[in-house]
């Protein structure tokens, strides 16, 4: 099946070699990106579709003759700017990085976040501004989004499992447990850091429980390296962990799986990550391991009503409890 993803890449790949020799035959173009006379007609035609790449359906004009193919965009020929949604989105992931740099080399992301803004598109002034004497000036600052900075404890932590990962250093992890009541003290041979669902998880052996398993790194109270080594199983990989971009380490099956139905409005973009069925109706259902009730819900709520939970009947609760609560605070 082809994906949003690799149709995007294709023509990506396509519209600069039209520019440069628009006398290319759409056969010889197909074998210069990598794939068939067919498969580009089709990414072609998709232009003029409602699904067709954003920023790119008013912007080129695609000529197919009988000998060669050929485009007409004016998109190309003006400088490219950074709208402000992309800023405020890169600046976001700039900030969080470096808050987890160590403080003698922040300045090179805040160097960066600088650089970004001068490549933005300036914010215009509005009717109020104007009323009020004009519109603040642009400043090349990046003050604009504030990131939330971890905890010193946290950052200390993520400092020593990094260099365990890295120096195959043994670990005594003080972890607190969603359902435990008191934090437990326990020895683990770290793997890999991994980031997934906002999170950073640790992926170690547990000398307890003797099997891999997954520490959420906001949950680890405290990280002490021990004057030993380990040695990490040859056929380890990151992605054994990962079930569809989710960290998931269980030996047995789930005792239980979250079912959440997708609309059809965005059930083919979720379906380009997930593996579900499709309905009659068009929309998809997809089953996750349910191994954090918060997360689930979380989930959910991300998709407003393109998203419901099929089961378990107890996670529907818990979302309508907090959907209640929410009405309750804004009434």
């Amino acid at each position: 099946m082809t994906t949003a993803d690799a149709r995007l890449q294709r023509l990506l790949l396509a519209f600069p070699l039209m520019a440069d020799e628009p006398r290319l035959s759409l056969e010889a173009l197909a074998q210069r990106v990598g794939t068939d006379a067919a498969t580009l007609s089709n990414d072609f035609a998709c232009l003029d579709r409602d699904d067709a790449p954003a920023g790119f359906v008013d912007a080129i004009q695609l000529f197919v003759g009988e000998s060669s193919v050929s485009m007409r965009s004016a998109h190309f020929k003006r400088p490219m700017r950074l709208t402000r949604p992309e800023v405020a989105a890169l600046e976001l992931g700039l900030g969080m990085l470096q808050q987890e740099l160590p403080a003698d080399e922040r300045h090179l992301v805040n160097s960066v976040r600088i650089r970004l803004h001068d490549s933005a598109v300036r914010p215009v002034d509005t009717v109020l501004d104007r009323r009020q004497g004009g519109a603040v000036p642009y400043r090349a600052t990046p003050t604009d989004l504030a990131v939330e900075p971890a905890r010193d404890g946290e950052l200390h932590a993520l400092a020593v499992l990094q260099y365990a990962v890295e120096t195959a250093q043994v670990v005594e992890l003080t972890y607190q447990r969603a359902d435990a009541d008191d934090a437990s003290v326990r020895r683990v041979h770290p793997y890999a850091l991994v980031r997934a669902n906002a999170n950073i998880y640790l992926v170690a052996h547990c000398e307890q429980a003797l099997t891999l398993r997954v520490f959420r790194l906001d949950r680890v109270a405290a990280a002490s390296p021990v004057e030993e080594r380990f040695t990490r199983p040859a056929d380890f990989t990151v992605e054994s962990v990962l079930r569809q971009g989710h960290v998931f380490v269980q030996e047995a099956p789930p005792p239980e799986w979250l079912v959440v139905r997708y609309s059809a409005t965005v059930a083919p973009w979720i379906a380009e990550r997930e593996s579900g069925v499709r309905q009659p109706d068009g929309s998809l259902v997809v089953e996750y391991p349910l191994a954090d009730e918060a997360w689930a819900v979380r989930h959910v709520l991300q998709y407003g009503p393109d998203a419901v939970i099929v089961g378990p009947e107890r996670v529907r609760v818990q979302l309508q409890q907090l959907l209640h609560r929410l009405l309750d605070q804004l009434a």
